[in-house]
């Protein structure tokens, strides 16, 4: 609107002039709707949502719900892993300990089983450093028994070895003193750890072993294979002429008490003459694979006298025994009586030999005339004494050879 000519008067008359206005409404619809008037032109606030707290806490009751039993389940999986896996490691760490002890133990048992053989192998030598010995002689077997037994060695042969058992351990398990060699054999042979000994596992003999005053009976089983082969049947006739001493015979029978008849024989088995070293052997050298070395005889090939077998010792006889006595020198051997001399044509050091080497020859000698009955007496050994042998007088008989310690299972 313009300000124009604009007065009291002027707008007075003006509203005089306009119409009159009338309500016929009560006063009451005016009233109300003022009042809605005002609502409706009023600024709304809007409401607090007083839900959404409890609605939160209800969300969060629920999702807490959700989420502890999962978390205890994974924690309970994780701990049942955790007690498992700390189990395994347990376990783990057990077993590798007990397999460190049984390790630990198997190399002290076998250190052991090493020194015990070290030490029989040199049972025989003195305390000041003497030469291991391949015999046995009486005074190294006081208050003690012998035990002899054949082993299954190389090259299908059977070896003699010796074992000194001391009285009191005889006494333990027999309850008496002077075992027969059947005693010895029965309580011993099926515990014998021969292959800890460097042997094949023989013994005992397959079959059923018996004895009686004079004779061993051997009764064989079906298939028994000691006959197989010709080395086969010569290890086992070897083995138990190396075992049984103080017998006088062998006799082999079936099961059913009837003769036997071995392969190749083609007739009825004879009973076996058994000597109890007086075989009329002699002595040769023989390694074992894993270079242990034993006397032995020729494949238990007899002598016709003592004289020759001692002089076919120094010539090597095939190729599994070696001779123990050089080839270079020469000797003569005179018997009178029960007195073998043995005499070298040149003065023989023995320290010019190597140790071993010279215990192989004197000793090998000494158990070939001994399977002879005969004792020796040597002349021409630069030495008057060396390694316990006094050679100003007859040596010692043997009564066993190549000693060896009692390992059981």
């Amino acid at each position: 609107m313009t300000h124009k000519n604009w007065n009291d008067n002027k707008i007075e008359n003006l509203l005089g002039d306009m119409p009159g206005v009338s309500d016929d409404r009560p006063m009451s619809e005016i009233l109300a709707r003022l009042k809605q008037d005002e609502r409706l032109n009023t600024p709304h606030r809007k409401k607090s949502k007083k839900w959404m707290p409890a609605l939160v806490a209800v969300a969060a009751l629920l999702v807490i719900g959700l989420l502890v039993p999962s978390m205890l389940g994974q924690n309970e999986v994780s701990m049942k892993d955790q007690s498992t896996e700390n189990k395994m490691m347990s376990e783990d760490a057990d077993s590798s300990a007990r397999g460190a002890k049984l390790e630990n133990e198997s190399i002290a048992k076998e250190k052991t089983d090493m020194d015990t053989m070290d030490r029989s192998s040199t049972m025989m030598a003195s305390e000041t450093g003497e030469t291991h010995h391949f015999a046995v002689y009486s005074k190294d077997v006081i208050d003690s028994t012998l035990f002899h037994l054949g082993l299954a060695g190389d090259q299908a042969s059977g070896i003699p070895v010796t074992f000194i058992i001391p009285n009191s351990q005889i006494e333990k398990d027999f309850g008496f003193l002077k075992p027969t060699s059947y005693d010895l054999y029965k309580k011993y042979a099926d515990r014998l750890d021969e292959s800890a000994l460097g042997f094949q596992e023989y013994h005992p003999y397959k079959g059923d072993i018996t004895a009686d005053e004079h004779a061993i009976i051997h009764r064989l089983p079906t298939g028994h294979g000691y006959d197989v082969a010709s080395g086969t049947m010569g290890v086992y006739l070897d083995t138990l002429q190396d075992t049984f001493y103080g017998y006088q015979e062998v006799r082999f029978e079936n099961e059913d008490g009837t003769a036997a008849m071995f392969s190749g024989a083609g007739q009825t088995s004879e009973p076996m003459i058994l000597k109890s070293g007086r075989t009329h052997f002699n002595y040769y050298l023989f390694e074992q694979q894993d270079g242990q070395q034993f006397l032995s005889s020729n494949f238990s090939q007899p002598q016709p006298s003592l004289n020759e077998a001692l002089q076919q010792m120094k010539v090597k006889p095939n190729d599994v025994f070696q001779p123990v006595i050089p080839g270079t020198i020469e000797f003569e051997v005179k018997v009178d009586d029960k007195l073998t001399t043995v005499k070298f044509a040149q003065p023989l050091d023995l320290d010019a030999m190597e140790p071993e080497k010279a215990m192989q020859m004197v000793e090998g000698m000494l158990l070939t005339a001994a399977s002879f009955g005969e004792q020796l007496q040597f002349e021409g050994f630069v030495q008057e004494e060396w390694n316990g042998f006094n050679f100003n007088q007859p040596l010692p008989v043997p009564v066993g050879s190549n000693p060896l310690p009692l390992l059981l299972k």
